[in-house]
């Protein structure tokens, strides 16, 4: 079990190499929380295949989301980002590029559709950085918990698309950051 203040915990879930979005997630998210504990946890190379739907050839999010809780029982003052080269969907919807439950302890973002690859286009790097550094804020947004904003640049900004990910800043307008 986890009991640090404040802490941010980064769980990188089946996907190599991690050491890069690990060490840019880690300052970003740092500066945006004002978190000065996030940590590491070791890589979980696999999941348990039964949070996996064959029939829908994806992850389930929420399933994820709950294994990864009971794994870490993290306290209250702790957030975990899961980090995972899965593709994955939740209730309702085809896909999802990441899913928290506000005011939780436990969110996850999902690498696969924010690669240009994903969609038969030339890798960029940059692009897909600026994508996990979005997502993964926009979902402890969530976790501590901010809700959808209507301000299209917020990156609290609900995405239904990478064209509404692509358009928002990777940070919270000042309406979010004073609720944070």
């Amino acid at each position: 079990m986890y009991e640090y203040s404040n802490a941010i915990i980064l769980q990188p879930v089946s996907f190599k190499p991690y050491k890069d979005i690990i060490s840019l997630l880690e300052r970003h998210l740092s500066e945006e929380f004002n978190v000065s504990v996030i940590n590491i946890a070791s890589p979980i190379k696999e999941l348990p295949l039964l949070l996996f739907d064959k029939d829908r050839n994806q992850w389930k999010s929420s399933n994820i989301l709950q294994w990864l809780w009971n794994k870490h029982k993290p306290d209250k003052s702790t957030k975990i980002l899961d980090i995972c080269d899965l593709d994955a969907y939740s209730e309702g919807l085809n896909f999802v590029f990441g899913e928290a439950y506000v005011n939780g302890r436990v969110s996850g973002i999902y690498l696969p559709r924010l690669r240009q690859e994903f969609y038969g286009l030339k890798a960029d790097n940059f692009l897909f950085h600026q994508r996990i550094i979005k997502e993964a804020v926009h979902e402890l947004g969530y976790a501590f918990g901010i809700r959808h904003c209507e301000n299209k640049r917020c990156v609290m900004h609900f995405s239904n698309s990478l064209a509404d990910t692509d358009i928002k800043a990777k940070n919270f307008c000042k309406r979010c950051n004073t609720l944070l």
